[in-house]
């Protein structure tokens, strides 16, 4: 991973490419660490070749592509796999918005904001309704962890404008 994210920050500081680790990794920098697969980054559409040319240069190979997603296999077998999630240059610089540094070994990543790591959980699980347990658990871990980064009224706003009808009742039901 250390690797991985060293030729990433190379390509940022060339004004080739910017990225957010998102993610159960990214959650680590907002104090929760839960165990994860995979490392996730979110990139705006126009960074698609960039990803793709820098993740095959280091050894990984595409394996699944969607027009929002794909997935990345390394040949070694201890290399996590790596997912992509793709949105246009809009929705990723309101995700950028407050991002904050994550140090990750002598490398630094940016994560994004809790408030905007919360809008992607429930657009996961809006999405996938299989994620509820998984990403609630997320959800409900940054609040108690993170009470000053956005309040009851601020996850209300977010379940409305990302979330299912149903997920604010559930999610404070999960609070209380």
């Amino acid at each position: 991973m250390q690797s991985l994210v060293e030729c990433l920050n190379r390509a940022e500081r060339r004004g080739e490419l910017r990225y957010l680790l998102i993610g159960g990794r990214s959650l680590e920098g907002h104090g929760y660490v839960r165990s994860t697969k995979d490392v996730d980054f979110l990139i705006a559409t126009g960074d698609i070749p960039v990803m793709d040319r820098l993740l095959t240069e280091i050894g990984y190979t595409k394996v699944v592509e969607t027009s929002i997603f794909s997935r990345w296999q390394h040949s070694s077998l201890g290399a996590e796999d790596v997912d992509l999630m793709f949105v246009n240059s809009a929705t990723f610089e309101k995700l950028a918005e407050g991002s904050v540094p994550f140090a990750l070994g002598s490398a630094e990543i940016k994560i994004p904001s809790v408030s905007n790591l919360v809008a992607l959980k429930l657009h996961a699980i809006k999405n996938n309704g299989d994620r509820f347990a998984k990403d609630a658990l997320d959800i409900i871990t940054l609040m108690r962890l993170n009470p000053d980064a956005l309040s009851g009224d601020g996850l209300k706003t977010l379940c409305d404008r990302f979330g299912t009808p149903d997920i604010w009742s559930k999610l404070q039901l999960l609070l209380s």
